[in-house]
């Protein structure tokens, strides 16, 4: 199943999507339950007797991010082999991470599928980083790596769009990583039951042209393991996200650095879930 939040008549709400169709269980649930999140934290089964038929066409809506209102983001850096080789020179490292790395994003950072990000006004050095995203399910604390799976609602595509001259000057994620509406997540949330994580596949194209590839074994820490290792510290809760770190072939690591500039249009497609595609803007003041 695959579910997203919208906007209809700049009214926000959410629905299953099914090819181009949506049923609209803002309608049917708001009341209860005014958002994904909300329906998350009671469980998809709240949707057992739900009427299914269509109400509206994806044409006539704005995507949001598939959580719009995240309680927190948590974004894993250098977490794949290929990225490692590719940046271990350029930024003296000797070994892979030994424990997962992570810094938090935002939630205003990230926009939905088909809205314009945004370069801000000073960085020449604007990234795409293309990623899978984890959409947690239930709340869960010191959970195993063996169980962590069970807590997943389901997955997501992510751009962790970057503005690299700020991360660098500021020997940092933050800053660089926190531009307004730079990043973004979508289309859709494809439910935990629907996904085969054996064929997952990631691939972003930039203008067409194609950036990076991943496939799950090139993850150094898998979903089990970033979501248990969250949970040592964090109490996780539905609609949380986690982004589970780039591969190789983002603009700022390519010979020569190829940054992304107004007009041109990012799509990151993974198997399963759809493409987020998106077009940048320089930001808006």
């Amino acid at each position: 199943m695959k579910l997203i939040s919208f906007t209809h008549g700049d009214i926000p709400s959410y629905g299953i999507l099914d090819g181009n169709s949506i049923t609209d269980l803002g309608r049917r649930l708001g009341a209860e339950l005014p958002d994904l999140k909300s329906l998350l934290g009671v469980g998809l089964e709240r949707l057992a007797d739900i009427d299914p038929s269509p109400d509206i066409s994806l044409s006539d809506v704005e995507l949001l991010p598939p959580i719009p209102n995240p309680g927190v983001i948590w974004c894993a850096g250098m977490n794949t082999h290929s990225h490692f080789i590719e940046a271990k020179d350029r930024l003296g490292l000797e070994e892979e991470p030994g424990t997962p790395m992570f810094f938090l994003r935002a939630p205003a950072t990230i926009v939905g599928s088909g809205v314009s990000i945004e370069k801000p006004v000073k960085e020449p050095a604007f990234d795409y980083e293309g990623e899978i995203a984890i959409i947690m399910g239930k709340p869960c604390r010191n959970i195993s790596e063996e169980n962590a799976l069970d807590y997943v609602a389901g997955y997501s595509c992510f751009n962790d769009g970057s503005a690299r001259m700020y991360q660098i000057a500021s020997h940092q994620m933050t800053t660089g990583k926190n531009a307004w509406r730079s990043g973004s997540m979508g289309p859709v949330l494809a439910t935990a039951d629907s996904v085969d994580l054996d064929t997952m596949r990631l691939t972003t194209h930039v203008n067409g042209q194609p950036r990076q590839v991943m496939e799950l074994d090139d993850l150094i820490f898998s979903f089990r393991q970033l979501i248990s290792h969250i949970s040592e510290v964090y109490h996780l809760q539905p609609g949380d996200v986690i982004a589970t770190g780039s591969a190789e072939g983002a603009g700022g690591l390519r010979d020569p650095a190829t940054f992304l500039a107004e007009g041109d249009c990012v799509d990151i497609e993974v198997t399963g879930i759809g493409t987020l595609s998106n077009t940048v803007i320089e930001q808006v003041l």
